[in-house]
């Protein structure tokens, strides 16, 4: 049986057709009180944890999850969008993004950390690429829905371009309630994985010619109890693009002037689907899948090809430092772009206070006089620990201030294309420690740190073992 639909043209904004995507930023505010843009937003955040990352007048990232009174964050209606427009004050809305989970209901904040008030998981792709490479990105886009077409999945699946790729969902009234009721997160997990096996081979090849962009391209499984996507007509979190959802059959026709915040094109169809078009698709899944392996097929990095066959560098205390730090502090407070500056504030630190023969029992934040006095840095206490950063910005030592980017190269780099990986384990093995340990400088050090800073293995196997809960990444 077919839901019942209204037609669903592609819907064009008419809004200043002058619009340079080279020039200023876009008014965000603005563009979420549209009427279009809060609608659309409404249609996919219903019954999803929702998440809004928000720029502070500092120019840093912040995440915003709950409401005051420790709701978790939703979006029912587009009065929503207001009142949370209106709670974040002077920081300033950037991108909305919703939980693949569905959930029974959100109105007490552990509704989230339990896995039986899951409803439906929502069936995901994530294609991530180059702007320079939006050709190939469609390529393994239309793969994936070859695949879901022969295995009976059409009516169902919807397109969003990300901002730098694509996403694939399938609609999740588009699986019956019974086979949902055998475990959401397994069976969306399942569908993903065995469709991706199905065309890994030749997902494979299409990531072999990436390569001319600034970021490879990248094919990957992504469904987990933590996972966030944009939602459809929400900007991206770095470019003044819009994530507009796109039908399938016109894929082809696609291109980045469709995202043009001042002139977007949008399927606003794309909530359509066919009331069990994806149960075989689910039951044969479930049947093939078995344990946690995700496929990933992605480009062979621009590095790999420059350098000797000899044994790569290993990951040192360093970096263990740094990764374990930013856990800490991502874990504490929520940032992640400042927890990459903390981590690799506090490695600097510590190798400083190592070299000096300082122990960690009478080590205190180093802060060198001058320039960096005059900067006015001001005091960020984690628990019972110090450390300095400028106003708005990011932390700082010996005059030196540590960019999220220098920690991408000085530790990310490092861990290879295992980083991922290492950094959803520092999360989890982070949160098994009580709150006390994480707040407490020495025993952070004695208890977290200590145990793996010459075993980075640990990290990864503690992580496994530990309960996942409230950690997303968005897409």
């Amino acid at each position: 049986m077919k839901s019942p639909r209204r037609p669903a043209p592609l819907v064009k904004s008419k809004r200043h057709p002058r619009y340079d995507a080279g020039l200023g930023m876009v008014n965000s505010v603005k563009h979420y009180l549209r009427e279009d843009v809060s609608r659309e937003i409404v249609k996919f955040c219903s019954g999803r944890w929702v998440a809004v990352e928000c720029l502070s007048r500092g120019g840093r990232r912040i995440f915003h999850r709950y409401w005051d009174g420790g709701a978790p964050l939703t979006i029912r209606e587009p009065a929503d969008i207001k009142r949370i427009i209106n709670r974040l004050g002077r920081s300033v809305p950037r991108t909305i993004y919703g939980s693949l989970n569905i959930y029974r209901k959100l109105e007490a904040r552990d509704d989230v950390s339990r896995r039986e008030n899951i409803l439906m998981t929502t069936p995901s792709w994530d294609i991530d690429g180059s702007l320079e490479e939006v050709d190939l990105i469609k390529e393994a886009a239309e793969t994936i829905l070859q695949a879901l077409e022969r295995m009976g999945v059409e009516r169902s699946v919807y397109l969003i371009w990300s901002g730098r790729g694509i996403h694939i969902h399938v609609n999740e009234r588009a699986i019956s309630r019974g086979i949902w009721e055998r475990d959401p997160l397994r069976v969306s997990f399942s569908i993903v994985e065995y469709v991706l096996r199905n065309v890994r081979d030749d997902l494979r090849r299409i990531c072999a010619r990436s390569g001319k962009g600034d970021r490879g391209l990248k094919i990957e499984n992504v469904v987990d109890v933590q996972r966030v996507f944009t939602a459809p007509l929400s900007l991206h979190r770095e470019l003044d693009v819009v994530a507009v959802t796109i039908k399938p059959s016109d894929l082809e026709d696609f291109d980045l002037s469709w995202t043009n915040p001042e002139g977007f094109r949008y399927w606003s169809g794309w909530d359509g689907y066919e009331e069990g078009e994806a149960d075989e698709l689910a039951l044969k899944a479930l049947e093939s899948i078995r344990g946690a392996e995700r496929t990933r097929a992605e480009a062979e990095k621009p590095q790999a090809r420059e350098t000797s066959p000899l044994t790569p560098r290993p990951i040192g205390r360093f970096q263990v430092m740094a990764l374990l730090q930013a856990a800490r502090y991502y874990v504490l407070k929520g940032d992640l772009n400042l927890a990459k500056s903390f981590g690799l504030n506090r490695a600097i630190f510590y190798a400083w206070a190592k070299k000096r023969g300082v122990t960690t029992r009478r080590a205190v934040t180093h802060r060198r006089a001058g320039e960096a006095g005059r900067r006015r840095e001001v005091e960020e206490r984690i628990g019972d620990e110090v450390a300095f950063r400028l106003p708005g910005r990011w932390f700082v030592i010996g005059g030196q201030i540590q960019k999220p980017t220098d920690f991408d190269r000085q530790v990310a780099l490092r861990f290879g294309g295992d980083f991922e990986k290492f950094w959803n384990a520092a999360i989890q093995y982070v949160k098994g420690f009580p709150r006390e340990v994480l707040e407490s400088q020495r025993e952070f050090y004695e208890r977290v740190y200590l145990p793996a800073r010459d075993n980075p293995a640990l990290i990864l196997e503690r992580g496994k073992a530990s309960k996942r809960v409230d950690y997303e990444t968005p897409r």
